[in-house]
């Protein structure tokens, strides 16, 4: 009930708005990091300048959702007592490539003012793919609004934030979990990357040095590289269960022309 209300509010204050300011206020993006690699997390500063009587706000960002994913967004200090907000869903964003956030602030009497230029959000991302990518603010969906309903005239810098993403060829770890397997017989094998691979192999062995199991690139999810993982159901090559004991596991991680090799001790114990 609480959402709906708070829709309502907002929708209203900026479908009656008017025109009643004589000057704009600028609203940009900062970057807070340029040197990212993937996995990284970065975030990205909505900055307005100085603003008499702020009482409600909407604002709409546009990313590259082929590089990188929305985690989360942050109210600044000049609207932390907005408490009526609609905050951006994480899987539209994915979807869409598109974050909208709306809050006004509650109750009667006058909006914010700020004598300087603030954070009005901080929106983190994750860094998914190397290369050129960008973040901007998209100028028709901002409005910002005062506590008579009426429109703050906004001047909004579209320009896109380019970004360029670079790679460090680096296993970060290898492991597995649960470890020692239990009795479900099964355990995720983990490999967390700091690169997009471009190939990815690995080998179990028994104690003795007896190859039990291989396992090749397509056999892993990608879906949320740089982390690759495979689920092992504990069986050889023959599908035939192994027998309860220590097994190493060996990885190979290809990016290029170069090779990164580690190993982890596997416990199965039923």
């Amino acid at each position: 009930m609480k959402r709906i209300t708070t829709i309502l509010t907002i929708a209203l204050i900026f479908l009656i708005s008017g025109y009643s300011h004589a000057s704009s206020v600028s609203i940009n993006l900062r970057m807070v990091n340029p040197n990212l690699n993937v996995g990284d997390k970065f975030s990205v500063e909505v900055v307005i300048e100085q603003v008499t009587d702020l009482k409600g706000v909407n604002v709409l960002v546009s990313f590259d959702n082929l590089k990188l994913e929305y985690l989360s967004i942050l109210k600044g200090v000049i609207i932390d007592n907005f408490a009526e907000d609609i905050i951006p869903d994480t899987k539209d964003a994915k979807t869409t490539g598109k974050l909208e956030y709306s809050a006004v602030l509650e109750g009667p009497g006058s909006g914010i003012e700020s004598t300087k230029d603030e954070i009005l959000l901080t929106i983190n991302f994750l860094v998914r793919s190397p290369g050129d990518t960008w973040v901007k603010l998209l100028p028709n969906d901002i409005s910002l609004a005062d506590s008579t309903a009426n429109a703050i005239p906004t001047s909004i810098d579209s320009t896109q934030r380019a970004i360029k993403i670079g790679q460090i060829f680096e296993l970060k770890r290898v492991f597995n979990y649960p470890n020692p397997v239990d009795n479900s017989g099964k355990t995720v094998i983990r490999c967390e990357s700091l690169a997009i691979l471009e190939g990815l192999e690995a080998r179990i062995f028994d104690i003795s040095g007896e190859l039990v199991k291989t396992i090749e690139f397509q056999d892993f999810n990608i879906s949320q590289a740089p982390i690759y993982e495979y689920e092992w159901d504990c069986t050889n090559e023959n599908s035939q269960d192994v027998a309860n004991g220590t097994y190493i596991l060996w990885i190979k991680a290809k990016l290029g022309s170069d090779e990164k090799n580690q190993t982890w001790k596997i416990a199965v114990l039923r």
